[in-house]
């Protein structure tokens, strides 16, 4: 099962933290702690000796190497005083690219290095992303009837389905925008499972405390039927995803069926030039005015209206999908 991301973040953060699933933390774990120095290390300080030397010596060189054609230019200025600090003696030649030395080594520790860009985007964000460990798994299932992994594992495969249809890749489903619905209900299933995870897990906790005494049975009993109520509520939703992803699979169907047929059409132009060249009575001129007929593009229709009636259920208000 892949993180469940926010859709309100950026698609660049969005990608990034997919990009890097080791680094997240679980919403139901503690956020992880900002590094002390920014993540640098003391070997962050002595790998930027030899480049701070570099800096100070032969800034045109450097500045190119990090910074491309801007750093080139800044580093042509400054290489062009040092080399006009000849005139003054080599002393001041030492002291100028020492200092430069210096001021590139304090700037490189500052602004380089340290914590990479997914790790800090993990810690920023933690809590806008679901991991495996926010959902339920087996043990949970006598209080909610079902696996919520699995049930949120679903949800992502009915939306990948989707998304990844060649019908929707074509573009015959744009009634509907999928790129921003689907994701968006994929993160909501996932906030309502992921919560449900961890009120079951207090309270399969607080039952495992109390001894399975027969008072402790009787106030259990409602909250197990209310974690039920909401489980089959979202595993409604889920049902509801993966219908439209059923009805995309037999569009798709119908479209490779379709386009298989336009191809053959194309391939077949010459050999029905030769039959209407050779039969003339009405059965032959019937049966090749309604070669096109045979183009498969009635099924198509109907697949795709099928898909498109499917998804407008997802996109009624969630109080009547329940």
């Amino acid at each position: 099962m892949r993180p469940v991301v926010d859709p309100a973040l950026s698609p660049d953060e969005q990608a990034r933290l997919l990009a890097s699933p080791a680094g997240l933390s679980a919403a139901s774990a503690a956020p992880p702690p900002a590094p002390r120095w920014g993540g640098r290390t003391p070997g962050d300080a002595l790998l930027a000796i030899p480049v701070a030397t570099l800096c100070g010596f032969l800034p045109a060189v450097a500045g190119w190497f990090l910074l491309g054609r801007k750093g080139l230019i800044v580093g042509a200025v400054l290489q062009a005083g040092f080399v006009a600090a000849f005139w003054g003696g080599l002393w001041l030649v030492l002291v100028a690219g020492t200092a430069l030395q210096l001021v590139s080594w304090v700037v490189l520790c500052a602004f380089g290095g340290g914590e990479d860009d997914g790790t800090e985007l993990a810690r920023v964000h933690h809590g806008r992303y679901y991991l495996e460990a926010d959902f339920a798994t087996g043990n949970l299932r006598p209080w909610f009837g079902v696996s919520l992994r699995e049930l949120m594992a679903r949800a992502q495969e009915a939306v990948a389905t989707v998304l990844e249809s060649e019908v929707n890749t074509a573009g015959l489903l744009d009634e509907i925008a999928n790129s921003v619905t689907l994701p968006q209900h994929e993160w909501e299933i996932g906030q309502a499972l992921a919560e449900l995870t961890r009120i079951g897990r207090q309270v399969q906790k607080a039952a495992a405390e109390g001894g399975g005494s027969a008072r402790v049975r009787e106030v259990l009993e409602p909250q197990r039927q209310a974690l039920r109520v909401s489980a089959e509520a979202v595993t409604r939703r889920v049902e509801a995803l993966e219908r439209y992803a059923e009805r995309t699979r037999g569009a798709d169907a119908a479209y490779r069926e379709w386009r298989t047929l336009q191809e053959l059409e194309e391939l077949s132009a010459d050999t029905r030039e030769v039959l209407a060249r050779t039969v003339r009575d009405e059965l032959a001129v019937a049966e090749i005015d309604g070669l096109a007929d045979r183009a498969g593009l009635l099924p198509l229709r109907d697949s795709l209206e099928e898909a498109r009636r499917a998804a407008r259920v997802l996109a009624e208000p969630a109080a009547e999908q329940v």
